[in-house]
């Protein structure tokens, strides 16, 4: 009767650890099973947004959104990108400065302050970036970034860690083959 009482211990244990290591390893498994199902992008509206390692794409009505799973995100939300169609009036002339307004009384009523602009390129074209910081949470920044000429846009929440990562992603989105 030993063994059996000794070998129910084991299969508890190991299966105690199993799930614990689940748990602490949960974004990197969620990423990694994401990548391996889909590979390293997703598809949107005709082009192909590329998916940082750790991070899962899933699309919602009409918009993809991107996100990174948090090991434990008890006090913070996970840092997540979502890319809208712009749907601009093709004669509407865009204007940076009016823009930064309607950016910045849109941020304001949320919470945020607008810290600084930066010029980018999305899909071998300009873009522009509007970086907002949270008044009660300088850690935490809300990036919104338009491509008037493909009207594409790409809106970064979460921790400022992560704000790179959003960068790096811009310059790498492209059209998919034959699709304009």
């Amino acid at each position: 009767m030993r063994p059996r009482s000794n070998l129910s211990r084991i299969l508890a244990a190991g299966t105690i650890a199993t799930l614990i290591c689940m748990a602490i390893f949960l974004p990197e498994i969620a990423g990694i099973g994401w990548h391996v199902a889909y590979g390293p992008s997703a598809k949107y509206r005709g082009w192909r947004i590329p998916v940082p390692e750790g991070w899962f794409a899933r699309h919602e009505g009409d918009i993809l959104a991107l996100e990174h799973m948090l090991h434990f995100p008890i006090h913070e939300d996970a840092p997540t990108v979502v890319f809208l169609s712009m749907h601009m009036p093709k004669n509407l002339k865009f204007d940076p400065a009016v823009w930064t307004r309607v950016q910045r009384n849109i941020q304001n009523r949320r919470g945020y302050r607008l810290a600084a602009t930066r010029g980018v390129e999305m899909a071998g074209t300009p873009g522009y970036c509007w970086e907002f910081v949270k008044r009660r949470d300088d850690s935490h920044w809300w990036i919104t970034c338009l491509m008037p000429s493909e009207d594409l846009s790409a809106d970064f929440s979460g921790a400022h860690s992560f704000a790179e990562a959003f960068y790096a992603i811009l310059p790498q989105i492209h059209r998919q083959a034959g699709k304009s």
